[in-house]
């Protein structure tokens, strides 16, 4: 009997055998998957856990069809150690993701058992250590196989785990990249690999019976976890009898489209500031249905999709150096072509993130000038008006709306005022000793806004309806205040950087220390 059809047929019975009874079970216990009416778009509860079902059918498969045809291939591949740290390795993921799918993990708990799960791979041989180079040598990475390697598995990992949105697609999706490897396996005469890549597609096809479109069960993150880390062991697995490069972009190739899938997610997360863990509803199977097409249709043209993939992995395989790197250029065509379609709206959002940050930097660069500048002009500043001028120059350097600085008189404990000063943007402010404002309106104490470095507020004056940044800051040095310094900025609901707040606190030392100083001289020439 053929090991590879045995195999297959084992594994594929024994996923659906498996299914029904997880299915049965998450359903008794309440593990299902509830809609939540943004990121998942079933209409209602669905039982979870479906890699239990998988990784009993990938194991239990190779077993059955070792006892049943003795095959020394077989027998050779389930006595290496490599296969008991597979097993090993897959258990772990398996029941890290089932945790999270019965009581709930945390993305950085999870992120962390994978990582130790892929260096406990390297050091069980799962690991890339060089690339053929079809142009010359070997590229060897020295101690940088080790975060190539665990970049691989997490990559492989998360990438099975975004995709997973829609019935049937993320266990579709591995089907044909594993069917790829299969494939090329027997043509690098690569037994082990062949063998573990044909008990994987037989485990997800079997479980694609209830997992299609409408699914009635899913595979959970214990299912999509230990499906890209299964891939991602079979890939490696398949690369130890091959040139790497080659074996390696089979995997890759035939996983194309959750790869650009995790890219464009990162790339979003990464352009709207939020953290890589946050979700949302704006993958390439939620595009699709955005764009009026059916659950099922939209499954099947991404089945389409990875079908195409893996055909040209399978000519990669087969061709030689040149024609290799001619397929890794028309690839790249479509991937860029793919990429301003698919990804538009992501672009965009980069685009405008790496313009909001030059903007931020050289807004920054600006800021911290003028408070220098600022602060060694004020030194020669022989009035307090004169200190007030240098920093008006430095505000609108700094683009604020308006600033006003109050100077005690008779001092703090008083309330009495000896001057007010006033600066807006657009306006000539002036110095006043009668505690009015330069523009004409009452100057009591409560026009001083008390919030220090307080949050964004409406414009009160509801001439324009701008959000307003503001802050009071107290001006004295060695305990004494001398004063308080008031100053807002328009932000039009944008984040305000670090950099108005660092400098205005550079500024607020300067102020003081000069002010005390040009006090004390008018003291004493007054004496």
């Amino acid at each position: 009997m053929n090991p590879y059809a045995v195999t297959f047929v084992l594994a594929a019975a024994i996923a659906l055998a498996l299914a029904l009874v997880v299915r049965s079970t998450a359903r008794r216990l309440g593990v299902l998957d509830r809609p939540d009416g943004f990121r998942k778009v079933h209409g209602r509860q669905v039982p979870l856990l479906g890699g239990v079902a998988i990784f009993g059918a990938f194991t239990i498969s190779l077993f059955v069809c070792c006892w049943l045809t003795g095959h020394a291939g077989v027998q050779s591949c389930l006595s290496s150690p490599d296969f008991l740290s597979l097993v090993c390795g897959a258990a772990v993921v398996m029941l890290t993701g089932a945790w999270d799918d019965v009581r709930g993990l945390r993305a950085r708990w999870k992120l962390l058992i994978c990582t130790l799960v892929a260096v406990a791979m390297y050091f069980a041989d799962y690991h890339i250590d060089s690339f053929s180079n079809p142009f010359g040598r070997a590229i060897y990475l020295g101690w940088f196989a080790l975060p190539v390697t665990i970049f691989w598995f997490l990559g492989c990992m998360n990438a099975i785990n975004l995709i997973d949105g829609m019935d049937g697609l993320a266990a579709g999706v591995v089907l044909f990249a594993s069917a790829a490897v299969f494939m090329t396996s027997v043509l690098f005469q690569n037994a082990s690999a062949a063998l573990l890549s044909v008990a994987l597609a037989g485990a997800t096809l079997g479980f694609l019976v209830l997992n299609f479109h409408p699914a009635s069960i899913f595979l959970g993150d214990s299912g999509s976890l230990l499906l890209g880390f299964l891939i991602a062991s079979v890939g490696l697995r398949g690369a130890q009898k091959s040139h790497a490069v080659v074996a390696l972009l089979i995997p890759v190739i035939a996983l194309g489209l959750p790869i650009m899938d995790t890219a464009l997610a990162m790339l979003r997360r990464w352009a709207k500031e939020i953290p890589f863990s946050a979700g949302d509803h704006q993958h390439i199977h939620h595009k699709l249905l955005e764009m009026g097409l059916s659950h099922r249709v939209a499954v099947l043209l991404m089945y389409a999709g990875c079908i195409v993939l893996a055909q040209l992995a399978l000519l990669m395989s087969a061709a030689n150096s040149l024609q290799a790197t001619g397929l890794l250029v028309v690839l790249g065509l479509v991937t860029f072509l793919a990429l301003r379609v698919v990804g538009r709206h992501e672009l965009k959002l980069a685009k405008q993130r790496l313009l909001r940050h030059i903007e931020r930097k050289r807004r920054s660069t600006l800021c911290r000038a003028a408070a220098y500048r600022a602060s060694a002009k004020m030194r020669y500043a022989e009035a307090a008006a004169d200190v007030w001028g240098v920093f008006s120059e430095a505000a609108a350097a700094m683009e604020l709306d308006d600033a006003s600085m109050v100077l005690f008189g008779d001092g703090p404990e008083g309330g009495q005022r000896g001057a007010i000063y006033n600066w807006e943007r657009d306006g000539n402010g002036r110095e006043d000793y009668n505690g009015h404002r330069s523009n004409g309106t009452n100057g009591r104490e409560d026009d001083v806004r008390q919030d220090t470095y307080g949050p964004g507020h409406r414009d009160t004056d509801g001439q324009n309806g701008d959000i307003l940044w503001s802050a009071t800051l107290p001006l004295g040095t060695n305990g004494t205040e001398l004063g308080k310094l008031s100053v807002s900025k328009s932000t039009n609901g944008a984040p305000l950087g670090p950099e108005v707040p660092d400098t205005l606190e550079l500024l607020r030392k300067a102020l003081a220390i000069n002010l005390e100083r040009v006090q004390i001289s008018s003291l004493a020439a007054k004496a």
